[in-house]
């Protein structure tokens, strides 16, 4: 059975569904039917045996490549280690957003789904800490093997990209790692393609479904919120520059006023 040849590990709600989507159209990909298989962050109890059987077989004389899009794996804190025992050669594949975007979208998306109680975006991050205070920790310490307050109301937390990408940078080259600005996929999807494909080394074949995937509708936040917000991520946000490049500046994120 086959192995994944790359991973989309995340960030959630930065396109992933999307650009699996996409993926899915290319002739020299051959993907599983279900986006999220999450072995290493939810079912690594399962075996390997179990994830390589959930990836289609490759035909015997056509090199085609597979992979899957667990955005959990980026944040999860066992899963780099997990991912580097079986697959030390795989290719990973990051999508960031601007992490305010990303968590508001986060919110309304744990809305939908009803499992955030709280009704106010603004609530939600004042309880973010108490709610999900020493839950990294106890993962960690295998005393949980599953949290859904870490799953669920990490809204800040999951926008603090360089603290993820760093536990990833303990186990695999940058060079592993290819890095995509959403803002920029979502204007000019087919550039941003062009030069993942030349990552994976496939041929240069656009879909011919370029319609965006699980999106949603949601009120407008306020600015006053967003500003308050943004100072959260400027640490972070002047790390994740000066490792990845001025690309991944987004404003108020990086910088103060």
């Amino acid at each position: 059975m086959p192995k994944p040849d790359f991973l989309i590990i995340g960030a959630q709600k930065c396109g992933t569904s999307s650009l699996f989507h996409y993926l899915r159209q290319h002739p020299d990909l051959i993907l599983p039917l279900q986006k999220e298989i999450q072995f290493f962050s939810l079912d690594y109890s399962m075996g390997w045996n179990w994830y390589k059987n959930q990836f289609p077989q490759k035909p015997i004389f056509e090199r085609k490549l597979t992979g899957e899009a667990s955005p959990y794996y980026l944040f999860h804190p066992l899963v780099p280690a997990r991912v580097a025992k079986h697959l030390p050669k795989v290719k990973l594949i990051v999508m960031l957003r601007n992490p305010v975007d990303r968590a508001y979208s986060h919110f309304w998306h744990e809305k939908k789904y009803k499992t955030e109680p709280l009704n106010s975006f603004e609530e939600a991050i004042a309880k973010e800490p108490e709610r999900t205070s020493d839950e990294e920790q106890k993962l960690i310490n295998n005393q949980i093997t599953q949290s859904k307050p870490y799953r669920s109301f990490t809204y800040v937390a999951r926008g603090m990209y360089f603290q993820q990408i760093s536990r990833w940078l303990r186990y695999y080259r940058l060079k592993q790692m290819y890095f995509i600005k959403s803002e920029n996929f979502f204007e000019n999807p087919e550039n941003e393609l062009v030069e993942l494909y030349r990552f994976l080394g496939i041929r240069k074949i656009m879909p011919d479904n370029l319609i965006p995937q699980n999106t949603n509708a949601y009120p407008t936040l306020d600015t006053e919120i967003r500003e308050r917000l943004a100072a959260n991520f400027i640490g972070d946000g002047k790390k994740l520059a000066e490792l990845l490049g001025d690309k991944f500046v987004w404003n108020n994120c990086n910088h103060a006023k």
